[in-house]
């Protein structure tokens, strides 16, 4: 497969992703979008093994990396204060009345989406240091 058809191939799947979507929005119905994201994800993954062409190099998986690596730090921070600052706000709950309640446990469920996203890239920084040799030792 030529790498043109498979970004048309992502294309569709992107397509496809958001009529699901909003069909599913429509129906009530959760398991499809879900069972549609994971078909999805893995028609991307196995189109992209099919690829001749090259389509990533050395300084593109540095970029990647990196790009990666920002993203997630940024991102827990923002949740992170996002959550935090909902948590105070529920605190003086009479700004937000009976609403208060919902924001709290809104605010302690993102706190714990962080907290796990951080363990997750914990767990995978120590995976990739114990696969890769990275964890200090002094090589002469």
């Amino acid at each position: 497969m030529k790498q043109y058809t498979y970004f048309l191939l992502l294309g569709l799947i992107a397509i496809l992703e958001a009529g699901i979507f909003f069909w599913s929005v429509e129906h009530l119905e959760p398991l499809v979008m879900t069972g549609a994201v994971i078909i999805g994800v893995l028609t991307a993954w196995i189109s992209r093994q099919m690829v001749d062409d090259v389509i990533t190099d050395e300084r593109s998986h540095l970029i990647t990396e990196k790009a990666s690596l920002r993203t997630l730090q940024v991102m827990g921070i923002v949740l992170f204060s996002y959550a935090l600052g909902g948590v105070v706000i529920s605190i003086g709950g009479e700004m937000f009345g009976p609403f208060s309640y919902q924001i709290a446990r809104f605010s302690f469920l993102l706190m714990f989406i962080v907290f796990l996203m951080i363990i997750v890239y914990v767990l995978f920084l120590s995976w990739y240091e114990r696969k890769f040799g990275a964890g200090g030792e002094d090589e002469e």
